[in-house]
């Protein structure tokens, strides 16, 4: 009993290191700027294709995923990071005033800056799960931030929970934090994803 929790823990961390450092290696590949938004694609596809079947995995699959999504990945990436980036640059200012009625700017700049990266990852995993085009795929991320509830919760709590603990831990950002992000958002939107499987059928 003990040993297979620990076989299927370790199975896990195993999977988590490889799509991570494929992350790296992919953003690397694109010096960074041209990188994220492909490697984010390519290790969440490649997680929905074998799961947590570490034998499966294979790096020519996932640079074939990369180089055939690089160019409508990276777009798509922008399209949220950008105005994230603008919003938070926005925030800081903001916060740096000292009068009462900013407050309720502050709020809904929060909000905003919780929104954006959400919806952006929702975006990830409808394209991801389903042959959406992108328009498409933000309209359902969007149903999704506002409908299911429960699973945005479970998302923002564990995706918060995984940046404080890389924030104790620097290091993990290599090797499980990236990688564990995006398992977590396809664990938390499966339900979503079903409900629009459904609906397609």
């Amino acid at each position: 009993m003990v040993g297979s929790v620990m076989q299927k823990a370790f199975v896990r961390v195993l999977v988590l290191i490889i799509l991570n450092l494929e992350f790296w290696l992919f953003s690397l590949a694109g010096l960074l700027v041209l990188g994220f938004g492909p490697a984010l694609r390519a290790i969440y596809e490649t997680f929905l294709n074998h799961k947590f079947r570490y034998q499966e995995y294979s790096f020519k699959e996932s640079w074939k995923i990369y180089k055939k999504y690089f160019w409508l990945a990276n777009l798509h990436f922008y399209v949220f990071f950008l105005p994230m980036l603008f919003v938070f640059y926005d925030l800081y200012l903001t916060s740096q005033m000292k009068t009462p009625w900013i407050l309720p700017v502050i709020v809904t700049m929060i909000v905003l800056e919780i929104l954006i990266p959400v919806v952006g990852m929702y975006t990830l995993s409808l394209e991801s799960n389903f042959d959406v085009d992108f328009k498409n795929a933000i309209k359902l991320a969007f149903a999704e931030f506002f409908v299911d509830f429960s699973g945005l919760i479970k998302f923002v709590a564990g995706t918060a929970g995984i940046i404080a603990i890389t924030f104790f831990f620097p290091g993990l950002l290599l090797f499980i934090s990236i990688s564990a992000v995006v398992i977590w958002c396809q664990l938390t939107t499966k339900n979503w994803i079903y409900k629009v499987e459904s609906q397609i059928e």
